[in-house]
């Protein structure tokens, strides 16, 4: 019974492939596809190999999956050479013989019309015993790390008690730790380890399940509170006992001392680190935003004057971007009002005023019919011809508008509508009676673009200004 559950769990993790002969292993007769191919003798689960004349060629023998021991097979060659090699993609199945055979098939040992020869030859040639040394070198490191971890804990006598409290040899609490159970997976039971401070402030979680060989296969990593992760090496955990026989807690604990994690009142730690992380996503945000931030630049209020500071203007919502405004409506009209700091000191200016400012190389003035919510936004300026503009709408920078100087607002000459695209002929009745010049003809200029904005503009100012 045991040699079966050892094989289901080496086949569990091996995916469907295709070895489509039929195998039946009878009275020591290896048959294919009720073929006879070679002569088997199976003793003490080494299975031996021979051809019909009873002539030994090889044995081989299955080392399964144990806890954390990735299994694979050992092929045995008559001059004494031994290959390790990993299982092969078989499919599953619960015949240890059926197991061996179809490893023989993938090596090219056996084949439908028997044992190759030359392939045996040729696989025996040396040895590799490369698994085991490997396994044999992973286990040394593992527990090296281990000893190291031991070093600090042992000095500062740190210990679980059976609540979860930690504590060190002078009796101080330390912290707490959870063990939660979050569920199955199928016949694996899911767990997630959470390590506190004295003030029940999350320090690190782990999450983990009762099966060594999940575990093994796919890692134990600690995350800690401040995204840091450290793997740790546990095996034969037993999940349904108190904490102070815990082993995957009591490793948990000693590789967060070990990495500087030694818990006690961290509450300042992690409210620093916590608004440095903050600051640094909210300053990575403005710097990819389309917002500008004081910059240097100057504006130009509604009497002419102009003043020069530091410009500050958000086009978009840095909440938003953080996702810290989701499901909450803003109707913060973003472009509709710019900041200009002299010596400290903010001044505003709204785009409803016709106000004009530059930051930087950029220059922007506040318009309406840029605004799909209507009013007045500061938009940029591509082009200026006596009072006249080509600009580009900050928040969707593929779309570009005319404003004529003798037009209280700019208007969009594209395709995109409200409904879908426009027609030409719609935009031509547009353009018609915002420029109301006969002169110019629609069908010459492609408003789509910001250069067949710009010759609308030259034009308009030669032919149409009066």
């Amino acid at each position: 019974m045991m040699k079966i559950k050892l094989l289901i769990a080496t086949a569990m993790f091996a995916s469907i492939s295709a070895f489509s002969q039929e195998i039946k292993i009878k009275k020591g007769e290896l048959l294919l596809d009720d073929k006879v191919v070679a002569k088997v003798d199976d003793k003490k689960n080494v299975y031996s190999f021979s051809d019909l004349n009873g002539q030994p060629k090889f044995s081989i023998k299955v080392f399964p999956t144990i806890n954390t021991e990735k299994g694979w097979v050992e092929f045995t060659g008559q001059n004494g050479n031994v290959k390790e090699v990993d299982f092969a993609d078989t499919g599953f199945t619960l015949s240890e013989g059926k197991l061996i055979v179809k490893n023989a098939l993938a090596q090219g040992l056996l084949t439908k019309d028997g044992i190759n020869e030359e392939k045996v030859k040729e696989f025996f040639q040396t040895t590799d015993r490369s698994l085991t040394e490997n396994r044999e070198k992973t286990k040394k490191m593992q527990q090296e790390v281990n000893d190291k971890e031991d070093i600090l804990a042992n000095e500062m006598g740190i210990t679980i008690d059976n609540s979860g409290k930690i504590w060190n040899k002078n009796k101080e609490l330390q912290g707490h730790i959870q063990r939660v159970n979050t569920g199955n997976q199928t016949i694996v039971l899911n767990y997630e380890y959470r390590v506190y401070d004295i003030n029940k402030i999350q320090i690190a979680k782990l999450q983990c399940t009762n099966s060594d060989t999940y575990n093994s296969k796919n890692g134990l990593k600690i995350t800690t509170y401040d995204n840091k992760e450290a793997e740790i090496f546990v095996t034969r955990n037993d999940y349904s006992g108190a904490l102070s026989q815990d082993k995957m807690a009591d490793r948990m604990v000693r590789k967060l001392f070990a990495n500087g994690y030694t818990l006690g009142d961290m509450k300042d730690t992690v409210v620093d680190h916590v608004n440095n992380k903050n600051q640094t996503a909210e300053n990575n945000a403005k710097a990819n935003s389309k917002n500008i931030y004081n910059t240097p630049g100057y504006v130009i209020d509604k009497d002419g004057t102009k003043k020069e500071g530091s410009i500050t203007i958000e086009f978009e919502s840095i909440g938003a971007k953080l996702g810290k405004e989701k499901g909450v409506a803003d109707i913060t009209n973003y472009g509709g009002t710019v900041t200009l700091n002299v010596n400290g000191k903010d001044e505003f200016f709204k785009a409803k005023d016709g106000i004009k400012f530059c930051a930087g190389e950029k220059c922007f003035i506040g318009v309406a019919g840029t605004n799909m919510f209507g009013g007045s936004v500061f938009s940029e300026i591509l082009s200026e011809n006596n009072g006249s503009y080509v600009l580009l709408d900050v928040k969707t920078p593929e779309d570009y508008y005319l404003k004529l100087a003798n037009q209280p607002k700019a208007v969009y000459l594209g395709e995109k509508g409200g409904f879908g695209k426009r027609k030409p002929e719609k935009i031509k009745k547009v353009f018609d009676e915002y420029v109301s010049c006969p002169a110019l003809d629609f069908s010459k200029y492609d408003t789509k673009t910001k250069e067949g904005l710009i010759n609308v503009l030259n034009d308009y100012q030669s032919s149409c200004k009066k």
